[in-house]
């Protein structure tokens, strides 16, 4: 065998290995009752947690434009988990604004613009600050425009803020002072950032075994990489730097 399709067959490989995979379904549209082309999760691996949204704490498949659902004629659209979950206050909430404000001649192409349409129509839904937390620090990720990202590290933070005042332990406290300290980081607040990514390092929690330890290891590692930046070296990935 040549060194070419040795070569070929390592990167095939390399690729089924670290490959998400979909299957074509359909979701039935809770206003028109119509059946609309979607698409299922098949296999991922856990990989998905060391691509770069990890620095947002948000995972494949949100960051996949396969995992929003819309329906072009009247522009209802949701992440496929919850597209057909539709309770009858939002029916009538959304039916009378998308209504209003959709138009077919206009209707969204990019994966950009599939999220900012969504954000309006969930905007329509009864959704808590968990959904809210999550899709704000998708946006931070996905959006290219700097600025633009930084209005949702911004909001994402309100919430974040909400959290700290609710005192959360364990690994809860931990996911939570990282994203402070990475968002203060880009933000502009230095100060806050170390102390943040300082609480990481040293918070206790429970493995899976029920023992008590300093420091979960992969919110450590992230905050290795991003005080890398702090002090002037290249991080692992360079995304929202």
């Amino acid at each position: 065998m040549s060194n070419v399709k040795i070569y070929m067959l390592i990167l095939l490989f390399v690729g089924n290995l670290f490959a998400t995979t979909w299957a074509p379904s359909e979701l039935t549209d809770p206003l028109s009752n119509e059946k609309v082309p979607s698409q299922d999760v098949m296999s991922y691996g856990s990989y998905i947690y060391d691509w770069p949204s990890k620095y947002d704490l948000v995972f494949w498949p949100y960051t996949a434009e396969r995992w929003i659902t819309l329906n072009p004629k009247n522009g209802y659209a949701a992440f496929n988990s919850d597209f057909e979950n539709l309770k009858n206050n939002e029916k009538d909430r959304l039916s009378r604004w998308l209504a209003e404000n959709y138009e077919l001649s206009k209707a969204v192409k990019s994966h950009i613009e599939k999220l900012e349409w969504i954000e309006k129509i969930y905007s329509n839904r009864n959704m808590d600050d968990d959904f809210w937390g999550r899709f704000y620090r998708l946006m931070a990720f996905k959006q290219e425009d700097q600025e633009k990202s930084l209005i949702y590290v911004e909001k994402a933070m309100v919430l974040l803020k909400k959290k700290l005042d609710e005192k959360p332990r364990g690994i809860d406290a931990i996911q939570v002072y990282y994203l402070v300290g990475e968002y203060s980081r880009r933000l502009g607040d230095k100060e806050a950032a170390i102390l943040y990514f300082e609480k990481v390092k040293n918070t206790k929690y429970k493995d899976k075994d029920g023992e008590e330890k300093k420091g979960h290891p992969y919110f450590v590692s992230l905050v290795e990489d991003r005080e890398k930046l702090i002090n002037g070296q290249k991080g692992e990935f360079n995304k929202n730097n």
